[in-house]
């Protein structure tokens, strides 16, 4: 085990506000100039379920800053800082050499759940003005269920060429629109609930999962192709129609396949809960009977950098205005490739893997979302108290290993990384990967923070 980790805080920032919720993307500035967007509120996130809802205290806020600390420009939005409502990513849409950034928003802030309201809007990436607006889509939405609803944007590639995606749904209707870089709708899908196959996912990565030049998106655990949105499969599809949690693509480097890593919500009584598939939606390996299955993934925490499988089974969560807590939790690991159970001596609930030291193999932050952030070594050591929530967990500066972005409710956001961190073949092998660079844009949740540990 590595002992010569030497934490030092390498940017930080103050936002000058409270924060409750963070959300950020990298951002290429063009002309080599690099940094952040970020949207924040002072409350916790907004929870549109009526068991979980509090009124938030605060709408959406926006700021770009570089890697050097630089503050490009802060601007207010009307939305709910709901991540059920508003959405993001960051795209070259243009190929112009800087990305764009694409966020839903409303025209009318005094109405904030009214869905007709809500546009798609496009703002430049160096100044925060909005240069473009496109109604987004409503099927109903808040006016059916305020839990059923939920906006998302993310985006991928086909031969090259950027596809930008916009999709309303989890858990039952699902509405899915791709555009191309002039912004017309390539193509539409419909899933009602009573299609079959599963419903929506909390994470939904992007990956080119057959190799041939052209992306897929996981929409929970039907497989579609960002060129015309056609199912290439749906896993289970005959036997499982529920809602999924984690979503996260794993790449066996010795047989060069990809798996997919599913651990299942909703539908408790129905088995199994946590499993491992093939690059064509195959069962490779499955666990677990029932339960409410929450907070898994994927990475390389063996003693010897095997890939390791965790999913974490609940029977109980409650939300406040600061926070979100749970209980009666089981916790399952597993070596990754076969599934035979792996044990692991403490606790990887609230949990997300980091390669802090360039080794190729991972550190675990716990405490994520808890916002009482440690890095700890494979065998649970703690190497440094960081506090805080975990923003980004992924190369993030330029820098040897990977960084940890952290927001602390005063308002600061500091970036740590290793000062004695040297980047190994097999680092510098997941950093290129497309896999990796692409999700680094995924949709900012606690999932998320997880997504690039299979590789």
């Amino acid at each position: 085990m590595n002992t010569n980790i030497r934490i030092e805080d390498v940017l930080h920032i103050d936002l000058g506000t409270k924060l409750g919720q963070f959300k950020v993307m990298p951002a290429n500035f063009g002309a080599g100039k690099s940094g952040f967007v970020a949207f924040y509120a002072n409350c916790y996130d907004v929870d549109l379920h009526y068991e979980m809802f509090v009124v938030p205290t605060d709408s959406l806020h926006g700021i770009a800053f570089t890697d050097s600390g630089e503050v490009l420009w802060k601007r207010r939005l009307g939305i709910w800082p709901s991540a059920a409502l508003y959405c993001f990513t960051l795209i070259d849409m243009d190929q112009d050499g800087r990305d764009e950034i694409y966020i839903v928003d409303t025209t009318d802030p005094e109405h904030p759940l009214w869905v007709e309201a809500f546009v798609m809007n496009r703002m430049d990436v160096l100044t925060g003005e909005v240069t473009g607006q496109w109604q987004w889509p409503n099927y109903g939405g808040l006016e059916r269920s305020m839990w059923y609803f939920r906006n998302h944007i993310f985006g991928g590639f086909v031969a090259g060429k950027p596809i930008l995606v916009s999709a309303q749904g989890t858990y039952a209707d699902m509405y899915l629109q791709a555009r191309n870089a002039m912004m017309e709708i390539v193509w539409e899908k419909a899933i009602p609930a009573d299609a079959p196959g599963a419903r929506g996912s909390h994470s939904f990565p992007i990956v080119d999962v057959n190799n041939d030049g052209i992306d897929e998106v996981f929409w929970g655990e039907r497989c579609l192709s960002l060129a015309d949105g056609r199912e290439l499969f749906c896993i289970e599809g005959d036997s499982w129609h529920g809602h999924s949690d984690m979503i996260q693509p794993i790449w066996d480097r010795q047989k060069e396949r990809w798996l997919i890593y599913v651990n299942r919500e909703s539908h408790e009584e129905i088995g199994p809960r946590i499993g491992m598939y093939d690059e064509q939606g195959n069962r490779v390996w499955s666990d677990v009977d029932w339960g409410h299955i929450h907070k898994g993934w994927v990475g390389r925490i063996g003693q010897n950098g095997e890939l390791i499988a965790n999913g974490m089974r609940i029977t109980g969560q409650t939300k406040d205005a600061t926070g979100r807590y749970y209980s009666g939790i089981t916790e399952f690991t597993y070596n990754a490739l076969t599934g035979e159970h792996y044990q692991i001596p403490f606790s990887l609930f609230d949990t997300a893997p980091v390669d802090i030291n360039g080794d190729g193999r991972h550190e675990i932050l716990r405490g994520v979302a808890g916002g009482t952030t440690e890095l700890l070594d494979r065998d649970g050591a703690l190497l440094y108290t960081m506090g805080g929530k975990v923003a980004m967990n992924t190369k993030i500066m330029n820098l040897p290993g990977e960084q940890v972005m952290v927001y602390y409710t005063d308002g600061m956001v500091k970036i740590f990384s290793d000062r004695n961190a040297i980047d190994s073949d097999s680092a510098m092998y997941r950093y290129a990967h497309p896999f990796y660079r692409r999700n680094q844009y995924a949709r900012n949740i606690e999932n998320n923070l997880c997504m690039h540990g299979g590789i």
